[in-house]
């Protein structure tokens, strides 16, 4: 029998009840209490100072910081001494452990902090010779600098070490129980090579495509694109007049298991375009730069705004750099993009049968140099580990895995960054400081590497790109991406280009430029310098988006940054659908025909990507797996080559990829096309369900930006940023890469770490956006707070205006002297 509602309602408890209730809401209320108390005490003690005044060690006038509403610092200074101290405390405070990581990574000093799972990592950063030649250039950079900018880098070191001596040290470092040394310059240039390494694609690719060579043969390569296919899309080069250097017709003004363990983000790609006067609304020059970097948190770039007499410039600073790479004055910006060109090389080596120290280099013998280095390793004994080094460079055996599957030769790498000491620093400050176009390419020639794409506009009207690196001259014969005989002097590099001949364009014709880490037209000289290009969709689609009109405005211009569309995709699609089977997609005919009918857009809503992924993925891993087995294949994924063969790859009906050699059957393109489709088709059906319309494209994306520190549960759910789902995709010009996989759900790694729009009609206005936010402190009210706005396509103004900031700025820091 139910009990009478009446009865519920005029019940009275229980003396007892009620004490036990008494009891219970009163320890709720001081568990609340004592929860919110310790809540406020850590972020007390943690949290950044973003209001009030410091005294700073070494400041000769009185320093102002306004931070504006998303976290940039604008510095109002009486020198550039003066300024760059406060930026190297305010940088600090708010990216300590970025810089941290980034200094160990270039340092080789990893395992000190984060124990014996990285000592691997250590070994291979020391082995390629990043510490090595951190220290080289620290010690020609101390011999050689110029006074002035020494002055000023000098200056931010300072400003970093106070910060470390007397500010609130992150919450990372109490829960690894560690307190960070004090940053020096050799620190500083570790964290240039590291960026230098990540743009280095050989590593990846020159074993794999070396193994393919050797045990499979050439017909099995050409259907792949090692190098640059016709139809792939070039950038054009417009060279300038010169009188003698000078300008004359401007205007006045495996692998991958280890790199999966490192703690900061890999540099990837970007685009960047540049339009002329002629083409936009306000006659004046549009500058756009998206850099695509591996996703994290914080995010690589840091924004800051220095003024102070005869310099004002707001940019984008990598973690304990001083100066920004990307960034615009009144009167120019410059933004960047890798040039992807090939400056490694691997020399196989072979020994002398009487002397296993030394290798044959013709009819000689030259002597293989050892070092020993000790690797400091949280709490245990520091590792002793040998480093060998060849005529060429670095033997690698040790640290690269893949070499080993390949041959047990010594295999060296010659690698043009290490070969003369960095200048970046010097190149940094004049490209912020160039007075016009000439000063700018002059500041750019001190870059040997990496390859950059350096893109450029002015006021003046000037718009234009450089390729910038120290080219070197191969041999006709010599296939860079194989790996080359050291023992053969004709193997050899034979010399350098002059910086004239790379490639560039200047003002030209065609009223823009633009860069997507493709494969730039022939040099000057009439050649194509190799290179580990991207096949150009998203050149393609900026360069005939801006050819189709002349009024393209700060507005406008976004739909074309925020556009997630590969054309070559629906072609893929369509050559792939032709060849199959009907049976294979027999009760999935309306997914069939979403496929048929897709244009190459990735929005959320689409049916086509989330299919069209699967059934690439097994596709290519039944046509590749067998005669590269499981580890070769995943790595294949994570290199050049995959993006630039798909389409031969899946399109080619000859092509000996499609038989499989582990059976006596000859399988037919049409075979696996039909059995791939038909796996796809039932995977998906018990992912999403029985509808395709269930199979939406949100709902096979994640987008989270990773901490360092976010690989160990439960802190990813502390350190760790979420974002809503976005239009995932490869080479669209909006691009958010993932790896293919079976699972079928994308986890999106990288893709804009910003997107800068500029229009010089009036540069005050321009705008910015980065993935999660400005600090890298959990307990900063600007940790995440631009992800949604990132994910969303919404931008944020890039402040320059004094007024407006001091008098909108809720947070302002004054530094003084002592």
């Amino acid at each position: 029998m139910l009990p009478n509602p009446q009865n519920l309602l005029n019940w009275k408890a229980e003396p007892e009840f009620n004490a036990f209730m008494k009891k219970l809401i009163f320890a709720l209320i001081i568990l609340f209490f004592v929860f919110t108390t310790g809540y406020q005490i850590i972020k007390y003690r943690f949290s950044p100072k973003y209001s009030g005044e410091l005294v700073l060690a070494g400041l000769d006038e009185e320093t102002e910081v306004f931070y504006d509403d998303f976290g940039i610092p604008h510095i109002y200074a009486g020198s550039a001494e003066d300024a760059y101290r406060a930026m190297g405390y305010v940088h600090a405070q708010d990216r300590l452990f970025q810089m941290e990581m980034m200094r160990r990574v270039g340092t080789g000093t990893l395992a000190e902090l984060l124990g014996e799972d990285l000592v691997e990592v250590d070994q291979f950063f020391r082995t390629l010779g990043i510490p090595k030649h951190s220290k080289w250039s620290a010690e020609e950079w101390e011999k050689n600098g110029s006074l002035e900018i020494k002055s000023a880098v000098n200056a931010y070191i300072n400003g970093v070490n106070d910060f470390i001596e007397k500010g609130k040290l992150p919450l990372e470092y109490t829960l690894l129980g560690h307190t960070p040394r004090p940053y020096n310059i050799e620190d500083m240039h570790g964290i240039v090579g590291y960026m230098s390494f990540t743009f280095a694609m050989a590593m990846k690719t020159d074993p794999l495509i070396t193994k393919m060579a050797r045990e499979l043969g050439s017909e099995y390569l050409e259907v792949l694109s090692v190098h640059t296919l016709p139809e792939h899309h070039v950038i054009p080069t417009h060279y300038p007049e010169r009188d003698g250097k000078v300008l004359t017709d401007m205007h006045t003004e495996s692998l991958q298991a280890l790199l999966e363990k490192l703690p900061v983000p890999l540099l990837e790609g970007s685009n960047s375009w540049i339009i002329g006067p002629d083409k936009t609304e306000s006659g004046e020059v549009l500058f756009l730069n998206d850099t695509h970097i591996g996703f994290a948190q914080p995010s690589v770039w840091y924004e800051a705004h220095l003024e102070y007499p005869g310099f004002s410039f707001y940019g984008n600073h990598l973690a304990g750099i001083p100066f920004g790479l990307v960034g615009h004055t009144r009167k120019h910006s410059f933004g960047l993009t890798m040039f992807e060109n090939d400056d490694q090389d691997f020399f196989e080596e072979k020994l002398n049968p009487a002397n296993p120290l030394e290798t044959i280099y013709g009819e000689e013998f030259r002597p293989i140099q050892i070092r020993e280095e000790q690797i400091p390793v949280k709490g245990q004994d520091p590792i002793k580990f040998e480093i060998r080094e060849s005529v060429h460079g670095p033997i690698m055996n040790n640290v690269l895995p893949e070499i080993a599957k390949i041959t047990s030769n010594p295999v060296a790498s010659w690698w043009v960054y290490i070969l003369e000491p960095s200048r970046a620093l010097e190149a940094t400050w004049k490209m912020a400081r160039s007075k016009d176009i000439h000063e700018f390419e002059n500041g750019i020639r001190l870059i040997h590497a990496p390859g950059l794409n350096v893109m450029y506009g002015d006021k003046a009207g000037n718009i234009a790109w450089w390729a910038t690196a120290k080219l070197p001259i191969r041999p006709d014969h010599v296939n860079s991406k194989l790996f080359l005989d050291g023992s053969d002097p004709a193997d050899e590099i034979q010399g350098w280009m002059p910086f004239e001949e790379n490639p560039m364009s200047i003002n030209p014709p065609s009223g823009f430029v633009a860069s997507a880490n493709n494969q730039p037209d022939t040099l000057s000289n009439g050649t194509f310098f190799p290179g580990y290009y991207y096949p150009g969709e998203r050149w393609n689609r900026i360069a005939k988006t801006i050819s189709a009109r002349d009024d393209w405005n700060q507005q406008n211009i976004k739909d074309l940054q925020l556009e997630a569309i590969n054309e070559t995709h629906p072609l893929n699609a369509l050559s792939m659908l032709e060849a199959v089977n009907p049976e294979a997609y027999e009760g999935f005919e309306s997914a069939l025909e979403q496929l048929k009918n897709w244009d190459g857009d990735h929005g959320l809503e689409s049916i086509a990507p989330t299919l069209y992924y699967k059934w690439l993925y097994h596709t290519l891993h039944a046509m590749m797996v067998d005669e590269l087995g499981e580890d070769w294949f995943s790595n294949f994924l994570e290199t050049f080559l995959y993006i630039r063969s798909v389409s031969n790859l899946v399109q080619t009906e000859s092509s000996p990829w499609w038989n499989n050699i582990n059976t006596n059957n000859q399988e037919s393109r049409s075979d696996i096309l039909s059995a791939a489709l038909k796996k796809s088709l039932e995977e998906l059906k018990g992912q999403f369900g029985n509808n395709p319309e269930d199979w939406q494209w949100k709902k096979a994306v994640v987008l989270e930006h990773p901490h360092p520190l976010g690989a160990q549960k439960p802190l990813d759910k502390l350190f760790n940023v979420s974002a809503p789902p976005v239009m995932a995709n490869e080479e669209s010009v909006n691009k958010l890469a993932f790896k293919l996989n079976p699972d079928g759900i994308y986890s999106v790694r990288s893709g804009p770490a910003m997107r800068i729009i500029l229009d010089f009609a009036n540069v005050e206005l321009s705008e910015s956006v980065l993935p999660t936010g400005q600090s890298g402190n959990l307990f900063s009210p600007w940790y995440r707070d631009q992800a949604e706005m990132f994910a969303n396509g919404e931008y944020r103004p890039q402040l320059m205006n004094e007024s407006l900031i001091r008098n909108s700025s809720k947070k302002k820091v004054t530094f003084k002297p002592e």
